[in-house]
């Protein structure tokens, strides 16, 4: 029986926060080695979020330091030279998937796909490469996904149910899950200039992506109703645009605050009646998942999403039952949910227990366990294939 750790190559574009913790697991259980290729200047990334890393078992490639192509040549040298068991591949990086995609293959060892997309971008570049990204998902060993959403996607895609595997994605609750005393609560009030109001909140990057227009076009529906603040926490380059609108349509009661530390927010959702998730899908974008959604259900804040949220489709947002999703592009059905839960006391208080109470098995252990799994299918397989 062979005993031998396993030596498992995680590619993947750089370590944002939430994922310190799942890294660190994927290390200890399955011998994760990361290599990051970016140096996180991705347009969806908030630059001022912290990265993590420094205590993973990195293989530095010079992303940051080096250009592209230089960064491309140490990753390949690096597949191909390490005695590698598995190459896990996350879907980033034009180049980077189908580079080691080829080189597992050459090697003759097994390549897991982790992947959120349940939507390919409708660009040309985007349609011409479909065909190469179809074959990949299909001929991989395994695939990883967010959740069930993808695993249906992939499954439509003619992938075999039976490589796909969920690792249900997940936020650091232990950031956001903290007690929030009356006092903290009053004390956030006094600071934003708030009374009695309820509170509407929105977080994340200000652009067409992420539905804002759509939110403030329900707004518009709700200007009637004085006891109602809105909350944008968030930067972007839509943020004038949407600034000018809210002042042409009286909307004195939506506040733009900027930037809140993440390691701050979990006092805001506590204070938010309802978080709006108002994503729509564009050409190039639909929402893969929104970490947002895990953040707030640890506060107990009422989530209401658009159905192109991947939270609301993968298995965490369940409508009726810990929160409400709306069709996307619909001012009046948002406008129609916020009304609900700032109105019904008794539905906003069995919506916000049920959502802390899925929190409490969205875990990171439970999402390496989906990675843990991908890879002993694999390796099994592998060896099987060997002994033949």
């Amino acid at each position: 029986m062979n005993t031998k750790p396993l030596r498992c190559a995680v590619v993947t574009n750089f370590c944002p926060f939430y994922r310190v913790k799942l890294f660190r697991l994927l290390a200890g259980r399955i011998g994760a080695r990361f290599l990051f290729f970016s140096d996180a200047a991705e347009k969806n990334w908030e630059a001022r979020n912290p990265r993590g890393g420094a205590d993973l078992p990195v293989i530095p490639l010079g992303a940051g330091s080096h250009a592209a192509w230089r960064v491309m040549l140490r990753l390949a040298r690096v597949l191909w030279r390490e005695p590698w068991d598995v190459y896990i591949q996350g879907i980033s990086g034009r180049f980077v998937v189908p580079l080691t995609y080829c080189i597992a293959r050459l090697r003759r060892r097994p390549i897991i796909i982790w992947t959120g997309f349940w939507f390919h971008p409708r660009t040309l570049f985007h349609r011409l490469t479909f065909p190469l990204v179809r074959h990949i998902y299909r001929h991989a060993d395994a695939l990883v996904a967010y959740g069930t959403h993808v695993r249906d996607y992939l499954i439509a895609l003619g992938v075999a149910p039976e490589k796909i595997f969920i690792a249900w994605n997940t936020a650091d609750n232990d950031l956001y899950n903290k007690p929030v005393a009356a006092e903290e609560l009053a004390a956030l009030r006094r600071t934003l200039g708030l009374a009695h109001e309820r509170v509407l909140l929105f977080v994340g990057r200000l652009d067409q992506e992420k539905g804002i227009d759509v939110m403030l076009a329900a707004m518009r529906q709700l200007r009637d109703n004085p006891a109602l603040t809105l909350l944008i926490i968030g930067r972007g380059p839509l943020r004038e645009a949407l600034r000018t609108e809210c002042k042409q349509h009286g909307l004195a009661w939506v506040h733009f605050l900027d930037y809140v530390p993440n390691a701050e927010l979990y006092t805001y959702y506590a204070l938010a009646d309802a978080l709006i998730v108002p994503s729509v899908t564009t050409r190039v974008f639909k929402e893969p998942w929104g970490l947002i959604v895990n953040e707030a259900m640890n506060q107990g804040c009422v989530v209401i999403a658009s159905d192109a949220v991947g939270a609301a489709h993968g298995g965490l947002l369940d409508d009726e039952y810990n929160g409400l999703v709306v069709p996307e592009r619909d001012p009046a059905a948002l406008a129609a949910a916020v009304q609900r839960v700032v109105g019904d006391a008794a539905l906003r208080a069995r919506l916000s227990a049920n959502a802390r109470a899925t929190m409490q098995t969205w875990t990171y252990e439970r999402m390496a366990q989906g990675f843990c799994d991908a890879v002993t299918y694999v390796t099994r397989h592998h060896l099987t294939q060997e002994q033949q």
